[in-house]
């Protein structure tokens, strides 16, 4: 089963914030893949859900702010039972111009101290039906927006090589698609059968031509997309057309 525990947009009761947070339980074990930006929203959402208990694992797909200072309420709370998967570049200090849009300093000293990490770089299974992706080959043509992060004491281009995804018995789930959705898309099939796709495709201030080519990539597949977060309205709009899209949501619940 999937909850969507925290989006851009939310479903009566439940609160909506920028940022993406999703609980998968599958094989008797509780996954939390992001955390969002605001430990209050995930606090109150889960309490929504009527969750109260910790989690055999935390996925972060990659080191920017709405995907990860959530866990202030995690953490406060010891509700991490297991490991922390994560890249080694989500702790790189990143910024968008000169804001800072990296992990909360607080959450990365106690990841980097007191928690038990498993940096990967590579696919990495936690079962037969779970497989986080590691880095993504970039391969096919993106755009993406304009990021830095602080690498050996300067300031450098951010290519976002953090950008991660989890695969849950043919569930695909993304937080930003940094990497560029067909990237995404296209390597999770070199890893598994995908039967669906969902998160934030990352379209917000894409060209026309590139949006075009996502429609009709997504067009000629046979599973079914749930795109949200940072997939913007006119991609959204676009994208809904379709015949295999689905409304995503806070407050959604999927079965795996």
């Amino acid at each position: 089963m999937i909850k969507i525990l925290v989006d851009n947009t939310g479903y009566k009761k439940f609160f909506a914030q920028h940022g993406f947070s999703a609980l998968i339980e599958i094989n008797n074990k509780r996954i939390l893949f992001d955390a969002g930006q605001n430990p209050i929203v995930l606090r109150e959402n889960l309490k929504l859900f009527n969750e109260n208990e910790g989690f055999d694992y935390v996925v972060i797909s990659h080191g920017h702010y709405d995907h990860t200072d959530g866990l202030k309420y995690i953490i406060e709370n010891d509700l991490i039972c297991g490991k922390v998967i994560i890249h080694k570049d989500a702790f790189l200090d990143k910024y968008s111009g000169n804001r800072y849009i990296g992990i909360d300093k607080e959450i990365k000293d106690y990841l980097l101290k007191k928690a038990d990490l498993k940096i990967i770089e590579k696919p990495y299974k936690i079962d037969k039906d779970i497989i986080i992706s590691g880095y993504i080959p970039r391969e096919y043509e993106y755009e993406m927006e304009e990021f830095h992060c602080i690498k050996d004491g300067k300031k450098v281009k951010d290519e976002i090589n953090d950008d991660m995804f989890l695969i849950a018995n043919g569930v695909l789930i993304t937080g930003c698609s940094h990497s560029g959705i067909i990237n995404v898309v296209e390597y999770g099939k070199k890893l598994s059968e995908i039967k669906e796709v969902l998160g934030g495709f990352h379209l917000v201030s894409v060209s026309d031509e590139y949006l075009n080519k996502i429609v009709d990539y997504f067009k000629s597949q046979d599973f079914w997309i749930m795109p949200m977060h940072c997939t913007g309205f006119k991609a959204l709009t676009k994208l809904s057309q379709l015949n295999n899209f689905i409304y995503g949501h806070v407050g959604k619940v999927l079965k795996v």
